[in-house]
This record gives structure tokens, sequence and C-alpha cells, in this order.
């Protein structure tokens, strides 16, 4: 009889061994599961930018593996303090260090934005674009009344000069272009596209006076179909090369929001007014801006604050964004401008 119950105790003793064993077993694969989890958080700090509310414009917004958050700042009226600096090495740490580039950005902005619009910005991201993005906007917030702008700094000191040729100048100006005309006293965010009366611009609904529902209506609603369905870029080229008087730049073409904001750029570095001829559907549309009072006191604003070089640059860019290419159909507005 003793000798049965040693042995029961015995099997039991292994039986609990045995398990213990396979709990340690269980604990340590699921501490292995959780390292690697907080190991893929941690990669977040990498700053890919990100698609769709990953910034897009260069092509849908699928900003490429080469595309880095450097550093975020909060827009405090003149001045920006620093929030975060991602996680970058090498020739991403390089541009990180150098503060005082990330400050003759700012400053450029500073010129081109005017105060009413710099509170309407709440964050300034400096990020590498490498030479497939040279800015972007973003809404961050619901309503439409707070923004993010992400300049390029490599596209800013390309070839080691600042703003060569005034490009980081008619991109910003081009960014603002779109904040002017998607913020939200152009745009009601409440509204879905199912019940918008008006042109959606992926944000919210226009307002029916809004000046990027009056170029929707008058210059794409009448092609809007043709234009949804050329998506090859064979297409796109084609589409383009149909309507071309209808547009300033073939980017223009991409859709309404890219449209309005090179029509904006055009009608700020434009020496004159509206040519002569009112039948040109380009002069149409530079039109709606010389109708707009705050529009025409931004211009003034613009070109009051650029140098004489810099405007004579943007003559030269005016001619070659003509050689642009075309981004995705399917983005509403400047996240990640190409240029």
């Amino acid at each position: 009889m003793l000798n049965n119950l040693l042995f029961v105790k015995k099997e039991l003793d292994m039986s609990i061994t045995k398990k213990l064993r396979i709990l340690n077993c269980v604990i340590i694969i699921f501490l292995g599961i959780v390292m690697i989890s907080i190991q893929s958080c941690k990669k977040d700090d990498d700053a890919i930018i990100p698609v769709s509310e990953q910034n897009t414009d260069v092509d849908g917004g699928i900003v490429k593996k080469e595309e880095k958050f450097i550093t975020l700042y909060k827009v405090d009226g003149d001045h920006i303090i620093k929030e975060k600096d991602f996680k970058v090495k090498g020739k991403f740490l390089e541009f990180q260090k150098d503060t005082k580039k990330h400050q003759q950005v700012w400053n450029l902005v500073k010129k081109i934005v005017p105060i009413e619009y710099r509170s309407k910005m709440s964050e300034f991201m400096i990020y590498f674009g490498n030479g497939d993005s040279a800015g972007y906007v973003v809404s961050n917030s619901n309503d439409l009344s707070k923004w993010q702008m992400g300049i390029a700094v490599d596209d800013a000191y390309y070839n080691g000069i600042f703003d060569s040729g005034g490009e980081i100048t008619y991109t910003i100006i081009h960014e603002l272009g779109h904040i002017i005309t998607l913020e939200k006293a152009q745009v009601n965010s409440t509204i879905s596209e199912d019940e918008c009366t008006n042109f959606f611009t992926g944000e919210g609904c226009s307002r029916k006076k809004s000046n990027i529902n009056i170029l929707y209506q008058n210059h794409w609603a009448d092609i809007w179909g043709e234009f949804k369905g050329s998506n090859s870029e064979t297409a796109k080229m084609n589409f383009y090369n149909k309507y071309k008087e209808r547009y300033v730049t073939p980017y223009a073409s991409t859709n309404p929001g890219e449209d309005i904001a090179e029509v904006f750029t055009e009608f700020v570095i434009r020496s004159g007014g509206v040519k002569v001829n009112v039948n040109n559907r380009v002069e149409q549309k530079i039109k709606i801006m010389y109708d707009d009072k705050e529009m025409i006191k931004f211009r003034n604003h613009i070109r009051k604050n650029i140098t004489k070089k810099s405007k004579r640059s943007l003559s030269v860019l005016g001619t070659l964004k003509n050689t642009h290419v075309f981004a995705n159909r399917n983005k509403k507005s400047c996240l990640s401008h190409g240029d």
C-alpha cells in the first residue's frame, strides 16, 4: 500500500513538473511575441512618410521609403518650437542636426504665408523628399481649421544652394494655395460625399461660393465622367492633351485640388493680370482669383515679400512647370507635393 502511494506521488510530481515546463515555454513564447511587437512599434520612429494620412501628393501619396520625416515643429506665430526629432541616421541625421537650415526654410515660409494663415498652421515638418517630393500640407483637425505643412529640406538645398531657381518658393506658394482653398471657410468637413451637392474635395464638401467649387462647376463638371475614366498613364496624357487649354500646367490636370493650387501659384507669380483672351479657360480660372479680394491681398503680400530675383526665377518656373508629370487622380489635395 505504501509503495502504491509513493508511486502515485511520483507520478503526480512528474505531471506537475511537465506542466510547469510547458507553462514556462508558453511564457517564453509570449514574451518573445511581446518583444517583437515592441520592436515593431519602435520602428514607427523611423518615420517613413505614411500613405493617405501618409501624405499623398506624389503618385497617390505613396511616399518612397527614402522619404523620411526628420523634425516636427510646433508653430507659434513667427516662431517654430521643436516638438520631435524622428529616429534617423546617416544623411538624414545630418539634415536633422543642421537646424540652421530648418530655420532658413521657415523664414521663407514666414515671408510667403500671411500671419492670419500661419495661425492656421499648427505644425511644420522638415522631411527628406529624395527628389520625389518637395512639400505637402495635411489638415490635422477635423474641422479643417488647423494644418501641417511639410517642406523637403533636401529639395530646399538642391545642389547645396538654398531655394535654387526659386523652386521652394514656388512649392510654398502652391501649398499655401491648398490651405487657402481647402480650409473650413471654403469646405464643410461635416458633410459626406453622398450628401454633398457641390464639389467634394475629399476633406469635405466645398461651399457653394468657394473658389474650388466655382472652378469645378465651370471647368470640370462637363468633363468629370471622362476624367474619372482615364486612370492609366496613357489615358491621363490623352486626357490632358485633349483639354490642355484648360490647364496652366499638366500637373493641374491631376484633379480640381491641384488645379486650383497651380492656378493660385500662377496668379501670384505672373507679373501681369488676366490676359485679354477671356475665352481661354486658364485665363477664366485666373480671373476667379482676381474676382476675390482676399486672393488679391494674398498676392500682394507674397509679391511684396519675395525678392526681385525670386520673381524672375518664378516667371521661368511658371513655364518649366509645364514639363511636370501627373500625380494620382484619387488624391484630393497636396499631401507631399511633387515638383
